[in-house]
């Protein structure tokens, strides 16, 4: 059946209670077609007229949550061309707006203007030579949303998620618990979530789009304005002299989940214009749980699949956006605790417990061994030239061979000699995340 001019739906006193169940869903979705301006299709044998199957008809781009004007938005899709526009169009109007992250999957606007006009319209997606289907949305002036949803990743009950929260206290270098100014800086929020999804997905370290991790990975946003900002366990942020901000790792879970996501991956945003360099704490696998072995140096260890403790990185609206600080902080974050620490290799701090990417001389000045470690019976040589920045002679640590010789690790100082985009992680330090990534997402 491809049209009707009348469907009748009927529940009668002797219907099963299976088939008043059934029809209740059928009177539920054509509600929420009706609401939504939504087709449905409505099938039946040619010469029955009873209904045996009513669906929606999906296009081929799915926008993510409500449309409010200045607040995140978001569109999933596939074969998204990277030029891809978005097209809002009503009786009236037509506003074209650059999305502020583009992937083939999926892409986002940082907010959505002011100049789409509220009440129903049309979204779609453009680019030369080619076009999405139309997709009917009721455009709403506020307010924004608390907990946003920008992608809702693999199909699970328990997706690798990461989540973007606006701290609503800091802890001053005295202790003391005050209210930080993002929540009242929203747009400052957003410019941060924008920068960070841009930063992970779109440059050139590849090791969240390698196996299609990025498809799989649900990204969640939380600016919570009812908040107190005078409470510990609203303090997600420390402040440490003389410029870095702090993620207080262990507060992570009990806030996250009092919006029903459940984290690995949680970066939290400040809006200190003092206290604006980022850092980031590895999570805490849950040894409790399935896991995935694998062995480092001839040692059995494991990526747990499940997380206890989040891996939590700290940034600030203020911050140098122009480098690669998010992905470098998740990548600390991605990590874990004791079972394998992706560490800073731009100073010489040695940590008591077990490094995927440094390691340490007798003394300084020594000769570095040629082989680095191995892993997973692959053997990886050393970089013997600190990817040209060369080792300070009081260094004791050295580093894995890195796969762009011609520019810093990520994990090191990637700034120098001048900022540079296309800094990447060292093999084996990659194939170590690629592999514990694999484990958590796909499981």
């Amino acid at each position: 059946m491809t049209n009707t001019e009348l469907l009748t739906l009927q529940f009668l006193p002797e219907d099963l209670s299976s088939v008043t169940q059934y029809k209740r869903l059928v009177a539920k979705l054509l509600a929420t077609a009706l609401a939504n301006s939504l087709e449905v299709a409505i099938t039946h044998a040619d010469s029955d007229p009873r209904i045996d199957g009513v669906l929606f008809i999906h296009g081929n781009i799915s926008p993510i949550g409500p449309a409010i004007r200045n607040d995140l938005y978001a569109i999933s899709g596939s074969n998204i061309p990277a030029s891809a526009m978005v097209v809002f169009e009503s009786d009236t109007t037509i506003v074209v707006v650059a999305p502020d992250v583009v992937r083939p999957h999926w892409l986002l606007l940082e907010q959505l203007p002011m100049s789409v006009p509220t009440g129903r319209c049309e979204v779609f997606l453009s680019a030369p030579g080619w076009m999405s289907d139309r997709v009917p949305i009721t455009v709403m002036e506020g307010p924004p949303a608390i907990a946003r949803t920008l992608y809702s990743g693999r199909p699970s009950t328990t997706p690798y998620t990461i989540v973007f929260v606006a701290s609503p206290a800091s802890e001053t270098t005295a202790g003391a618990i005050v209210t930080d100014g993002i929540l009242t800086n929203r747009a400052g929020f957003q410019d941060v979530v924008r920068h960070c999804l841009d930063n992970m997905f779109n440059e050139n370290e590849d090791v969240l789009r390698i196996d299609g991790f990025e498809r799989q990975v649900r990204l969640v946003s939380i600016f919570d304005t009812l908040q107190p900002g005078s409470i510990a366990a609203n303090t997600l942020i420390r402040q440490v002299a003389p410029d870095m901000t702090e993620a207080l790792r262990d507060r992570m879970n009990d806030f996250v989940r009092r919006y029903w996501e459940d984290p690995d991956i949680v970066f939290c945003v400040t809006d200190s214009a003092v206290y604006t360099r980022a850092t980031a704490w590895p999570s805490t696998d849950d040894n409790g749980r399935a896991s995935t072995a694998f062995a480092y140096d001839g040692v059995a260890r494991a990526h747990g699949h499940f997380t206890d403790i989040p891996g939590a990185a700290a940034l600030s609206t203020n911050m140098d956006m122009t480098g690669l600080t998010a992905i470098h902080e998740f990548l600390h974050a991605a990590s874990d605790f004791n079972n394998g620490w992706i560490d800073d290799l731009y100073v010489d701090d040695q940590r008591t417990v077990f490094c995927v990417n440094k390691k340490f001389r007798t003394t300084a000045g020594s000769t570095i061994p040629a082989n680095f470690g191995t892993y997973e019976g692959v053997q990886y040589a050393s970089d013997t030239a600190r990817d040209g920045l060369g080792y300070p002679a009081t260094w004791r640590h050295y580093q894995a061979a890195p796969r762009n010789a011609a520019v810093p690790n990520l994990m090191d100082d990637f700034w120098q000699p001048t900022t540079s985009t296309n800094c990447l992680l060292d093999g084996l330090t990659y194939e170590w995340l690629r592999d514990r990534l694999n484990a958590k997402i796909m499981r």
